[in-house]
């Protein structure tokens, strides 16, 4: 099998896991859930499901892990002259994700598992975010004098309010538009959070 057809092959086993494990826990509620169900609601082994989520509560952040590589190869793409916050916006917006399914994570992240499970979560995520953003800015404005620093600030701050976006969201029951809410909350840093003034 070719490399294409075999990620072809894995993207659909992941996304058919993802989908019974979304509809079963929107039904029966995440911890009346096991693995060995939502394995068999996909049609495929337990160990099949480990190869792709290392727990069912990473089911509920696969958006975020997908979007990490895919995330860093659209800040790529960006014009060189752009502002730091447009390209991250830009980057995000131009995600081909399914909104859908996003939601419906969303969601279940809110109201199906407890706050320290998916804080524990939530941190992962967020420092992944952080590192893509790190690097870009490291790799983009290297003449910039203490580079490092400028990365790592840029990388944790603009990361948290996009994390912080994403799960406010989440809480609102995923009714409004997110890129407007992550632009809301990247224009809060970009004034130096004006409004608290």
């Amino acid at each position: 099998m070719s490399g294409n057809l075999h990620e072809q092959k894995r993207r659909s086993t992941r996304d058919a896991l993802r989908r019974a494990a979304l509809d079963r826990f929107a039904k029966d509620g995440f911890a009346n859930v096991t693995v060995a169900e939502l394995a068999e609601a996909a049609g495929v082994t337990q160990r099949t499901f480990f190869r792709h989520f290392p727990t069912k509560e990473a089911v509920l952040f696969a958006d975020y892990e997908t979007h990490f590589e895919w995330f860093a190869e659209a800040l790529e793409r960006r014009p060189a002259d752009e502002p730091l916050f447009d390209a991250v916006l830009a980057a995000m917006d131009s995600f081909p994700h399914d909104v859908e399914v996003v939601r419906q994570a969303a969601l279940a992240r809110a109201s199906l598992i407890d706050g320290d499970r998916a804080a524990g979560h939530v941190r992962l995520v967020q420092a992944s975010f952080s590192t893509v953003i790190s690097d870009f800015v490291r790799d983009r404005y290297r003449q910039v004098p203490d580079v490092d620093l400028v990365a790592e600030v840029a990388g944790a701050t603009v990361a948290a309010a996009l994390i912080v976006a994403l799960e406010k969201w989440g809480r609102d029951k995923c009714e409004g538009d997110l890129s407007a809410l992550s632009a809301e909350s990247l224009a809060l840093l970009r004034s130096g959070l004006a409004p608290l003034n």
